[in-house]
């Protein structure tokens, strides 16, 4: 588990709400990017070449879609380290714990999502 993953975010499974029945963020932001693409696919007649989201926003997806894709992983590895500790074994779990997937690139349909800073423009590339 060492590559860069590739997600399509428009088919990642939905987050579940929030207690006080929100959407969470990242739902929020997957609504966004798809009225953008939507719209533009509306005015243009084609897809965008890329689109274009706030840096904190695609940062806080790629961890939440991260995160998910790693937790079955680190559970089946934290049940097989206390299973050894059950046994005798004295091995630490910051030895034990399995490596983190070290990123991940979204797409939308394979239209890559790309994140800037400040900007003035829409999150669709209109170029």
């Amino acid at each position: 588990m060492t590559e860069s993953v590739v997600v399509d975010f428009q088919h990642e499974p939905e987050f579940a709400k929030k207690k006080d029945g929100e959407q969470p963020r990242i739902e929020l932001i997957r609504d966004q990017v798809a009225g953008f693409v939507d719209g533009y696919a509306t005015a243009k007649g084609q897809q965008p070449a890329r689109i274009l989201l706030q840096a904190t926003d695609l940062q806080h997806c790629v961890r939440r879609i991260l995160a998910r894709m790693q937790k079955p992983h680190r559970e089946k590895a934290k049940a097989a380290w206390r299973e050894q500790r059950a046994a005798g074994s004295k091995q630490p779990w910051r030895e034990a714990k399995p490596e983190p997937i070290p990123g991940a690139t979204l797409t939308w349909h394979g239209i890559p999502i790309e994140g800037v800073g400040y900007t003035r423009h829409r999150a669709v590339d209109k170029s």
